[in-house]
């Protein structure tokens, strides 16, 4: 697969690592046909065991953290990122090997097992990241794919790509997906701006930001915050201390924005018609969004005012047509809005 200068090349790299981020040991001994590397039994846990899955017969490294061993093939890894292998423990561990093949031991601070599974779950083609992709698995592997971790760079693009694609990056009314506060963290960690409009707003507009966590609430069993409904039913997100004020902040200038939008009965081109707003925005419009907290939800409210069928109620086809088109811009307008407030302004939509 590899051509012989490649292989030479590949067999100094490994020969030169010395930094101490992963723990592959790398001290070249006399000729000695066998990789070396760090002994895991002096410095890994005893419930250290064979993934179940991802123990290949024909692999050719170890790859451990957490508490898994992973065999694969190495030449898979080092087609993907070279980089993986740059990174080294000190010199002089050991040259112990499993199975008879060397051992990359990851940090289990730098990556968990569940991400290495799903990075090897794609490699491998059991669950490659297609457009139906899961947002769990897309966020396993941009995690593992990262340059924090083992930087994969072709497959973090995908999963970047991924990531993009479930959410709206312009206004888009009673957008609510599933789990946004970890769509969102993941968005602000690995800077993909194009849609944490989306995500910010869905959090501060439909989640109880102010309500405490319940007294007695643990940690699930997968060691993870609880997932909270708060008394009015809406979620309570999970999120940093940071994002969680981030998207307090956003709502409150929400209501400063939208209020007196909201509170100023639209008017028309013909009298006739400014008459027809004047005599029914009160009940067909400022009363219904005080009711549903429609201050806070600018897309939602104007999607809903967009909806009145105001012909009925007495406006002629033009005025109807010009101010659809009118709170059309507003919801614009106010989507380009939040790239101030979020400080998205200038940044890379990618």
């Amino acid at each position: 697969m590899y051509s012989s200068a490649f292989s030479r090349q590949f067999i100094r790299s490994l020969a030169s690592l010395t930094t101490s981020s992963l723990g592959i040991i790398n001290t070249a001994t006399g000729g000695a046909s066998t990789m070396p590397v760090r002994d895991l039994s002096d410095n890994q846990p005893s419930s250290l065991c064979r993934h179940p899955q991802y123990w290949l017969d024909d692999g050719s490294l170890v790859v451990s953290t957490q508490d898994y061993m992973f065999k694969v093939h190495r030449s898979l890894l080092q087609r993907h990122s070279i980089g993986v292998f740059a990174h080294a423990g000190s010199p002089g561990m050991g040259e112990t090997t499993i199975d008879g093949c060397p051992v990359l031991h990851i940090p289990e601070d730098r990556v968990s097992s569940a991400d290495l599974e799903a990075l090897f779950a794609h490699l491998y083609h059991d669950h490659p990241l297609d457009a139906d992709a899961p947002l769990s698995r897309i966020a396993a592997v941009l995690r593992a794919s990262s340059k924090r971790q083992l930087d994969f760079p072709v497959i973090h693009r995908l999963a970047r790509q991924r990531l993009v694609a479930i959410f709206p990056s312009g206004p888009e009314a009673f957008f609510h997906p599933d789990n946004p506060d970890e769509a969102l963290t993941l968005a602000v960690e690995f800077d993909v701006y194009s849609i944490q409009k989306a995500l910010f707003y869905s959090i501060a507009t439909n989640s109880n930001l102010e309500h405490d966590e319940p007294e007695g609430a643990g940690l699930a069993d997968d060691g993870a915050p609880p997932r909270v409904a708060t008394p009015d039913g809406r979620p309570r997100p999970n999120l940093s201390p940071e994002l969680e004020q981030r998207c307090k902040t956003l709502l409150t200038t929400i209501v400063d924005y939208f209020t007196p939008i909201l509170f100023t009965v639209a008017t028309a081109h013909h009298m006739a018609c400014t008459d027809v707003f004047a005599e029914e925005w009160m009940p067909r419009v400022i009363a219904p969004a005080l009711a549903s907290d429609g201050l806070c939800r600018p897309l939602e409210t104007l999607e809903t005012i967009i909806a009145l069928d105001w012909a009925a109620h007495g406006l002629c086809a033009d005025c109807v047509r010009d101010k659809r088109e009118e709170w059309r811009e507003e919801q614009r307008a106010f989507w380009d809005k939040m790239d101030e407030w979020l400080g998205l302004v200038g940044k890379d939509k990618f």
